[in-house]
């Protein structure tokens, strides 16, 4: 019998978790109902073709306790909407930045087990990374649920803190965003030099998948692909410099502590304006 999932929330991460999850090779042996739970309709409308996929407005609505409730909410919501599934005996995962497990411990039964989880928005194609969190006590059955529940979805793994799966948010949660930005730059790059838009980002698109490709493929570190390339006093190696001079990996590092440290104000904020 396959896992029955109640899915809290459609925005940008939970509509890809569940285009993930629906477009699996098995998903039909893995799954036997999604239900969503959202206010608003139209969020979820492409993924109601599906006959697993049944939309509600609230949990009262549930047929019957699901195997698990997944949260792919805002932070600042949960305050509100968490104390709506504290009679639910079952076991929860979190989407969320910033939150501790000891948050979500205060509004929901103390007996149910909880996990943290913090995926990025490319698992949609079964490409993302998503690292898991819960407290020692999780029972191997929870934790083998979990596990198989997000199979196939990408590069998985558990960490040992709230502040650890933090620092998982700052780099693989919102990586995504500066490969994208990369994109970005790159595409302005190619129409500076008198391409089309269309071509600029083409060209940019491919590189960045066919270089990350051949990184994932390849036995050798970045850095030796890199310097591969980047023949003595070639064009590759002018342009090198100039990243450097630019110091690209102290950029790349006081981003992502910058991300870091505010998924750690995340926890004691009950708004994010």
């Amino acid at each position: 019998m396959g896992l029955s999932i109640a899915h809290v929330g459609c925005g940008a991460m939970g509509s890809a978790l569940l285009k993930g999850w629906l477009t699996l090779p098995d998903t039909k042996e893995r799954f036997a109902n999604f239900w969503v739970i959202a206010p608003h309709r139209e969020k979820v409308e492409p993924f109601l073709k599906d006959h697993r996929v049944g939309w509600m407005s609230s949990p009262e609505h549930l047929p019957q306790t699901p195997d698990l409730i997944l949260f792919a909410v805002k932070p600042y919501h949960l305050a509100e909407i968490l104390p709506h599934y504290k009679a639910f005996e079952t076991l929860f995962i979190f989407v969320a930045s910033g939150k501790p497990l000891s948050f979500y411990e205060a509004y929901l039964s103390p007996s149910s087990p909880l996990v943290r989880a913090m995926p990025n928005t490319p698992l949609s194609i079964h490409q993302g990374a998503i690292a898991f969190l819960s407290k020692a006590s999780l029972s191997p059955q929870n934790k083998q649920r979990v596990e198989n529940c997000f199979r196939g979805m990408g590069f998985s793994f558990w960490v040992n803190s709230d502040d650890e799966l933090d620092k998982v948010t700052a780099l693989t949660g919102s990586g995504p965003a500066y490969v994208f930005y990369m994109i970005e730059a790159f595409a302005q790059a190619a129409k500076a030099l008198g391409f089309s838009k269309e071509t600029s980002l083409q060209m940019a698109i491919s590189t960045f998948e066919g270089a990350s490709t051949y990184a994932e493929q390849s036995n050798q570190s970045p850095e030796s692909l890199r310097t591969q390339v980047t023949s003595p006093q070639g064009t590759t190696a002018e342009a090198i410099k100039v990243l450097e001079r630019g110091d690209l990996y102290h950029l790349m590092e006081e981003a992502v502590k910058a991300a870091y440290k505010r998924a750690k104000e995340l926890a004691h904020e009950e708004k994010n304006i």
